[in-house]
């Protein structure tokens, strides 16, 4: 609340004026004696105003005096006066002096308006000044403004510039990336100071590094290559600035190309070396193999010239080009006498069943033919050849390989034999059928290779021996104890009463002398491994018979194994078991395995037309 405020309405303008001087001027105020009324009696009040000032203290501060003064009649007041004549002077004097005051109080209230007046005009003329500068100010800012725009064009020009080369720099980059991680051979950038800058991923396969190496001296890394100068190298590359090429090997067999070159900057300053490895072992294995077949091809093209079986070349459009020992030796014509000629006029060559044109349609068709032909030699005679024959391109020529074996003779032979071929054909396929059938089962059943051989030979060896008996007697049949001696001859030994066989002379048929030697193999085989002749103190008792009933014969035989092993009845039957129980056609085979041995029995109905092979 302001002092003014606080003070009773007839000090306040008085108050304010003075605290106005006080404020504002500094000057200290004594007011002429002012009426106030106070608790019921009209009293004359002195107002005093001083501006107190202290030290080190911004603030301003004024004392405010007011002191009472004497008490005033109220009759002598200008309101209350009477107008009677003694009383006038009094009263002209009491207004004479409020007029004074009120002159007092104008002549302060003009001053403080010209003062005012005077505080208007400076703060007027203060805020045309700043009014002025600041519209220089905006006159500036509005310059600085284009300016800024003109330069925030520019900016915005040269970050779109920026922004194009960022993006292809960011394009440059990724194509590197991609460059370098699609190339098939690993790249090694150094600087001048051999320190690793950049590396493919194909280099990681040759050198030891990763990529928190980059900066580091390529000399500190171990590789895969038996390339001791490679630093060396490097150095002779900054210096002399030309290229380094070369082939190691590495490690572990393989090939590499090795080019060293100058890093050049795009304003061709050198800063460092670029180490290229090309993984060439495919190369040099397909040049090793290039030497190793011209040298193969040199020897093979001597050995043609050498050798005596006919083979000579013949351009497909032309005359024959190489003609070689053996041909001159068959046909009869030299070298000299055979290059240059067709080869169908040379040699009159014919085809059977067909003609020379046809062959060579197929030939054309097919690249290569394969046949009989006829050929004239030198001096006339006829000649049945068998011909391989291989067209090639070569050289942009259609050549033709061909290689002959002279059959004439080969022919002759093979229709004398064709009779007894067919006469044997039957016995032989019956016996391959016989063959085919042991060795899938013996393959089937054996376990292993070693034991494959061993069964499958044993068994072709009684094959063998049955036939060899049949061979003896024409086909007509086998001796029993004939084919039991040279099945368990291997067995026989000093002691007479380890095999021990007895029985009639029965001449059996051919039809069932291989499977019955077949059968005797497995039988005495087993009894070697498994039962009596596997034991010093073992003993076979073999005895064979024959029995007649009405019409008809049947042949007993009887394997008795003693003395061995405790015999164990196998838990499944493999193929020399199977072999003994259906080996033979329309027999009843029974085996018995008691613990003492092994006992079969082998009943067979013999053909009615053997009975003239017994004898008593």
């Amino acid at each position: 609340m302001e002092a003014t405020e606080m003070v009773r309405e007839a000090l306040r303008f008085d108050l304010r004026t003075a605290l106005h001087r006080a404020f504002e001027r500094g000057e200290a105020t004594l007011s002429m004696a002012l009426p106030v009324q106070l608790d019921g009696s009209k009293r004359s009040v002195y107002l005093q105003v001083k501006p107190v000032l202290q030290d080190n203290d911004p603030a301003r501060y004024a004392l405010v005096m007011f002191i009472e003064g004497e008490a005033l009649d109220e009759d002598s007041l200008p309101g209350g006066a009477r107008f009677d004549r003694g009383s006038e002077g009094e009263t002209v004097k009491q207004l004479q002096e409020e007029l004074q005051l009120a002159h007092s109080r104008l002549r302060a209230t003009r001053e403080e308006s010209e003062a005012t007046n005077e505080e208007l005009r400076a703060a007027n003329e203060e805020l045309q000044s700043i009014n002025e500068e600041y519209r220089s100010t905006s006159e500036e800012l509005e310059t600085s403004k284009e300016e800024l725009q003109s330069i925030n064009e520019e900016l915005e020009t040269v970050n779109n510039e920026l922004k194009l080369k960022l993006e292809s720099i960011s394009r440059a980059h990724s194509d590197l990336q991609n460059l370098m991680a699609a190339t098939d051979f690993g790249t090694l950038f150094l600087d001048p100071y051999l320190r690793i800058k950049r590396f493919t991923p194909r280099l990681t396969e040759l050198f030891n590094v990763t990529a928190s190496d980059e900066g580091r001296p390529i000399t500190d890394f171990t590789h895969q290559l038996r390339y001791d100068g490679l630093a060396d190298h490097a150095r002779a590359v900054l210096k002399d600035l030309a290229p380094i090429e070369h082939e190691v090997q590495s490690l572990d067999g393989g090939w590499f190309l090795v080019r060293l070159r100058p890093y050049r900057t795009v304003d061709d300053k050198i800063d460092g070396v670029v180490a290229t490895f090309v993984d060439i072992s495919e190369r040099r294995r397909a040049e090793e193999a290039l030497r190793e077949s011209e040298e193969q091809l040199r020897q093979e093209t001597l050995l043609v010239e050498l050798s005596r079986s006919p083979i000579f070349v013949w351009d497909f459009d032309g005359g024959i080009i190489q003609w070689n020992r053996g041909s001159e030796e068959l046909y009869g014509y030299s070298r000299q006498e055979a290059i240059g000629k067709r080869k169908e006029t040379l040699l009159r060559t014919s085809v059977p069943g067909g003609t020379f044109d046809e062959l060579q349609q197929s030939l054309l068709q097919q690249k290569s033919w394969s046949g009989e032909l006829l050929h004239r030699t030198k001096d006339g005679r006829l000649l049945t050849v068998e011909t391989q024959i291989e067209l090639a391109l070569m050289s942009g020529r259609r050549l033709v390989l061909e290689s002959t074996r002279d059959v004439t003779d080969q022919k002759k032979w093979e229709r004398r034999s064709k009779l007894l071929i067919s006469e044997l054909s039957h016995r032989v396929s019956n016996t391959l059928a016989v063959v085919q059938s042991i060795a899938r089962q013996t393959l089937r059943t054996a376990g292993s290779e070693k034991r494959f051989l061993e069964l499958f030979e044993g068994r072709l060896d009684a094959l063998a021996r049955a036939h060899s008996l049949l061979v003896e007697a024409r086909w007509e049949g086998a001796e029993f104890a004939a084919l039991v001696r040279s099945q368990l001859g291997a067995y026989l030994t000093d002691d007479p009463r380890r095999l021990v066989f007895e029985g009639d002379a029965v001449m059996i048929p051919p039809d069932f002398a291989t499977p019955f030697g077949l059968v005797l193999h497995e039988l005495a085989t087993n009894a070697a491994k498994y039962g009596a002749l596997s034991a010093g103190t073992g003993q076979v008792l073999l005895s064979w018979g024959v029995q007649r009933e009405s019409s008809h014969r049947r042949f007993m035989v009887r394997w008795r194994e003693t003395g061995g092993p405790p015999v164990v009845e196998p838990e499944r039957v493999g193929f020399g078991g199977t072999l003994i129980e259906r080996g033979l056609p329309g027999a009843v085979v029974q085996r018995e395995f008691a613990r003492e041995g092994l006992t079969c029995t082998i009943e067979l109905e013999l053909p009615e037309d053997q009975h003239n092979g017994e004898r008593g």
